[in-house]
């Protein structure tokens, strides 16, 4: 088997640099990278060739769904593992469906964090057991959203969700109106419009919106 690359996030140093020391000792594993927060982990993809991102689920600028959708729109041959405490059933939801590979509790031992690091790398998902009796329970249930969500997502029309998949994945508007054949000053109407219905003012803030309501 080639050597897996395999990038880490996560925000507290000593736990990246005890990663690091443990995924070194992983025969075939090879660590090429750290990074605090998600736009750091993604800024370091484009000059370090990775087959798998290591992520905590929180973290600063980005989390790991929030990180998971950029890596899925930019770089889709790398995949993204969390490695989190996080073990509730809607963010279990939203990590599926932001994309995740895997899905892994902090309180693994180090076998089972190399066996979904090596089971990832091999095309397979790989999930805890914690993880997968959640995923049992869950399966095929829409997601639970809040009163205030569920309004706000019955404001939005066909077209604007589609939008919103886009920027999730960040594509420039141009880029936006090149995919929906529409012209920009469309696209800039719609975007306008998204963001005065949702109250949101950032990118990151409709991309994390749209992770919880099951949009992206």
């Amino acid at each position: 088997m080639n050597t897996i690359r395999v990038l880490l996030a996560d925000d507290h140093e000593v736990v990246l640099d005890s990663l690091a020391m443990m995924l070194a000792s992983f025969s075939g594993v090879e660590v090429v990278g750290k990074a605090t927060n998600g736009r750091d982990a993604l800024a370091q993809l484009a000059h370090a060739e990775t087959d798998i991102v290591l992520s905590d689920m929180h973290m600063p600028e980005w989390n790991g769904l929030e990180l998971c959708i950029r890596l899925r729109a930019q770089y889709p041959e790398v995949k993204l593992v969390l490695l989190t405490m996080e073990e509730e059933p809607e963010t279990v939801r939203r990590a599926l469906q932001a994309g995740v590979w895997g899905y892994v509790l902090k309180k693994a031992s180090r076998q089972e964090v190399e066996k979904a690091i090596k089971t990832v790398a091999g095309g397979h998902r790989y999930y805890s057991q914690d993880v997968n009796e959640q995923l049992t329970l869950i399966s095929g249930e829409a997601p639970a959203l809040t009163q205030e969500q569920t309004e706000k997502v019955k404001l939005l029309g066909r077209r604007e969700i589609e939008v919103i998949r886009l920027i999730a994945s960040e594509l420039p508007n141009p880029e936006i109106a090149k995919t929906l054949f529409i012209s920009l000053s469309t696209v800039e109407t719609h975007r306008r419009n998204i963001f005065k219905k949702l109250k949101i003012h950032s990118a990151v803030a409709l991309t994390r919106f749209a992770v919880e309501c099951g949009i992206v």
